[in-house]
């Protein structure tokens, strides 16, 4: 029997690309089996084994590099391999594709090294057996091979037979399906066919046939619709702005019409649209409720896959060169019907596409697993139950320890699951969470990587990857102590590139003293000794974030690590972090398409409920922040949401006395705890509490206990809402505030949220040249919402001047367009507190 840390089952695609990853970051650490049954090369599976040149793939060669952080893999393996001049925007072969994951899985066994860590096993699966240490895979014809963790990459299914009529099957021209090697041998130059089905398929099977029979093909379906086609030209994908993911049918069915129509509008072309719906189908399945889910699969899914996946332009020209001739006509015909009034003698071939329910299928390895429980039908019946991240659920719908599975398998829980790019990013994150594990006794050596809380690689020593999970543990939490933290994760292990990475990114965010830059240099030299794949795509994502202020590679960072929670955060703006997009519907759909992998994670369930109450759901926020909260009292995220909600919905006096509950104790920790005593502090000056007010500003928001920009953003703020609300004379002086605000921030500031509130700081102090600095700043700057900057400037200081009917103009001009400066309703709000006192003031001074 053979011994091996990590078993792959099946060498098609989805195999090949999990070896590649795997054995890639575990670097010799682990031993791996790929065991497939197919004839040929592993790695090319049957979707590319084809040897018909004609038949080309779906995709350009752009996005099927197995690397998704060189996406030039691909095209460069293909001119070193004879294929001259060609190009990312280029359809090639699909079995250039498969000689690519041959040579990869090639690769990874270390053919040209004795000795390598990567088995490659001929025979077929029948069985996966739980044992001590693990489990059993059994073959036919040769020895089982014992594992620690199994990933089932069972790929797609066989065309399903459910509609054939019984006497039709195992007829001798009844193809049942067109990949089985030899399976179209047989048709003769005259001899007729009729191919059921007319996705892509079909098309390849037309195209092959065409140049063997002189005869007319007929393809048919219930609807007749053939695959759109892609265009030559390269068109970039229409992005998904100002649009949250719809929650239903309805929604989901308008939004996909408008987004048509504007890109049509735009460009004359439909296909950008669905494009830019690309990244974001995975949320968009998991919010629809299930009985709209069933409604799509029943009335949508067809015409989405018509025109979600595509025929190649070379393709498509050959198709319609042969309806044009009349050598393929298409049929909307039901199978039995088009069966009936089919030529005596036809061949018939299906290509009617997987039956999406596993259960009955005549694998016998499917039929084993589903027999031992150890897997069970995933939603509405396609698939398997997996966790977020692959895990498999049993009958009981429990995770199985050690047991995987990606790409088709998981089409219930995630739809669009069987495109290169999402097997790509599967296959990816799955290795990531298997190079972490310690290799079994007689490996090779035992590793230095471990798993963080969210089962994602650490490579560090133990105490070290210990204080790592107590600093993001802090930060996803809102509480003090991340930077003591890290220094001590650094101290431990100065090798440890990932924590000084997110030492850098934390810095850069200001959620922790410390100088980015040379955070991010201790990272790089630290990388060059050692480093994983988590580690240099987010040490890649900072250094955009430090060096140019680009936080577009935290989002790319998340595409292939979801469960880098810290992360996912810095890319959400909240109460610590700015986030990766001033656009809020962009930051929550990074947060909504994320629920199937974090479940009822507490930390998610906070940050869903601020997102929630930001879309203004306020009854759904609080449920959601008291679930969270009901796991982890402390946690920051959700404390802050259900602040927000109490104060959103006027319960001013609940409200109150649930935050000072909070602050005084779950919350004692938070590193944000003015920002909660200014929340406070809203409901006292609703309730005209005033000198509760004056005491939260001569304590936690006075310069003694806050500074920096929680100084400007909280303290300094108060003291201008307190000034327009006619408040009686506050204890603390906006001089001692502004003593404590780094000066950049006031003359300079980097974003127009900071920008809002050094506009109110300046005002507050009087200070007209201040003022007039900051609209001179504001004026150079290019980033979106600075003009709100201007603009509030000059309404601010006609108010200062006495001239409150012009304030009234100014801020009232720009009505709707204030949201665009960022942070929440409850911060903006004193815009409109300012607005009010201008014109009661403007009212009084008519009337005297």
């Amino acid at each position: 029997m053979s011994e091996v840390d990590v078993a792959i089952v099946g060498g098609g695609a989805a195999g090949a690309l999990t070896l590649a990853h795997l054995a890639h970051l575990a670097g010799g650490r682990l031993r791996i089996a790929l065991i497939d049954h197919g004839p040929g090369d592993f790695g090319s599976g049957t979707a590319y084994r084809t040897n018909d040149r004609a038949h080309l793939l779906n995709v350009r060669a752009a996005a099927m590099s197995a690397w998704p952080d060189r996406p030039g893999h691909f095209t460069d393996w293909l001119t070193a391999h004879g294929h001259d001049q060609v190009t990312g925007e280029d359809f090639v072969p699909r079995a250039a594709f498969g000689a690519y994951l041959a040579a990869l899985t090639r690769e990874a066994a270390g053919a040209d090294r004795p000795g390598g860590d990567v088995r490659l096993i001929q025979g077929r699966a029948n069985g996966v057996h739980r044992g001590p240490g693990g489990w059993t895979i059994t073959l036919e014809g040769t020895a089982p091979v014992h594992a620690a963790e199994v990933v089932l990459a069972i790929g797609i299914e066989p065309p399903a037979q459910a509609w054939v009529p019984r006497r039709l099957r195992g007829r001798p021209r009844f193809v049942a399906d067109p990949w089985r090697p030899g399976a179209l041998d047989g048709v003769g130059p005259d001899d007729p066919v009729l191919i059921v089905g007319t996705g892509l398929t079909a098309v390849d099977v037309a195209v092959t046939l065409s140049a063997r029979t002189r005869r007319p093909i007929t393809a048919t379906s219930r609807n007749g619709l053939l695959p759109a086609a892609h265009t030559r030209e390269v068109r970039a994908p229409m992005p998904l702005d100002g649009a949250a993911v719809p929650a239903g049918i309805r929604a989901l069915r308008h939004l996909v019409h408008d987004r048509v129509r504007a890109s049509i509008a735009a460009t004359g072309d439909w296909r950008p649209a669905i494009d830019g719906l690309r990244p974001h189908t995975q949320a968009i399945w998991a919010a629809l409720p299930e009985a709209d889910r069933r409604e799509f699969l029943r009335r949508d899914l067809r015409r989405w896959d018509n025109a979600r996946h595509r025929m190649a332009p070379a393709v498509a020209a050959t198709i319609t060169g042969l309806r044009s001739e009349g050598r393929l006509v298409i049929a909307a015909e039901h199978p039995s019907v088009a069966i009936a009034i089919a030529e005596p003698g036809s061949w018939i071939v299906n290509t009617t596409g997987p039956d999406p329910d596993l259960a009955g299928s005549t694998n016998p390895i499917i039929q084993q697993l589903f027999a031992a429980g150890l897997v069970t039908a995933g939603p509405l019946g396609m698939g398997w139950a997996t966790t977020g991240d692959g895990q498999l659920r049993d009958a009981y719908g429990e995770p199985v320890p050690g047991l995987w599975t990606l790409g088709s398998t998981r089409r219930g829980q995630l739809l669009e699951t069987t495109a290169v790019p999402e097997i790509r990013a599967q296959a990816a994150a799955l290795a990531a969470r298997l190079a972490g594990r310690p290799a079994a006794a007689g490996g090779a050596r035992s590793p230095r990587v471990r798993r963080d809380q969210y089962g994602l690689p650490v490579l560090a020593s133990a105490r070290a990857a210990e204080h790592f999970d107590d600093a993001v543990r802090r930060v996803l939490r809102v509480q003090q102590g991340a930077g003591a933290a890290l220094d001590a994760a650094t101290g431990e292990d100065p090798s440890f590139a990932l924590a000084h990475a997110v030492r850098a990114l934390l810095a850069v965010e200001g959620v922790i003293d410390g100088d980015a830059p040379a955070a991010l240099a201790d990272a790089e030299r630290a990388a060059r000794a050692r480093t994983d794949a988590r580690t240099g795509s987010l040490l890649r994502a900072v250094a955009a974030r430090v060096r140019a202020n680009d936080p577009a590679g935290l989002l790319r960072h998340i595409d292939d690590f979801p469960r880098d929670a810290l992360v996912v955060n810095a890319c959400v703006p909240t109460i610590a972090f700015g986030g990766a997009t001033q656009v809020p519907q962009h930051a929550w759909a990074v947060v909504e398409r994320l629920a199937p992998v974090y479940g009822e994670d507490w930390w998610y369930l906070g940050l869903l409920a601020f997102v929630r109450q930001e879309q203004h759901r306020w009854p759904q926020s609080a449920e959601l922040a008291e679930r969270s909260l009901a796991a982890d009292p402390a946690g920051g995220h959700a404390a802050h949401a259900r602040s927000h909600v109490y104060y959103e919905t006027g319960e001013h006096r609940a409200g109150l006395a649930w935050l000072d509950g909070w602050i005084d104790g779950p919350g004692a920790a938070a590193f944000q705890g003015a920002h909660f005593s200014w929340h406070a502090a809203l409901h006292e000056l609703a309730l005209e509490r005033w000198t509760d007010v004056s005491a939260r500003l001569r304590g936690p928001l006075s310069p003694r206990s806050v500074g920096g920009v929680r100084a400007l953003v909280d303290s300094a703020s108060l003291l201008w809402r307190c000034r327009v609300l006619g408040a009686p004379p506050q204890p603390l002086a906006i001089d001692e505030v502004l003593g404590v605000v780094p000066k950049e921030l006031l003359a300079e500031p980097q974003t127009a949220f900071i920008g809002l509130h050094a506009a109110l700081a300046l005002a507050a102090a009087d200070d007209l040249g201040g003022l007039d600095a900051l609209a001179r700043h504001a004026a150079t700057r290019t980033e979106p919402a600075f003009d709100l900057v201007a603009a509030l400037v000059r309404a601010l200081r006609a108010y200062l001047a006495g001239d409150y009917d012009r304030t009234v103009e100014l801020i009232s001009r720009r009505t709707g367009e204030w949201v665009r400066l960022g942070g929440s309703d409850a911060q903006r709000e004193v815009i409109d507190d300012t607005l009010l006192s201008a014109l009661q003031r403007s009212q009084r001074s008519r009337i005297g």
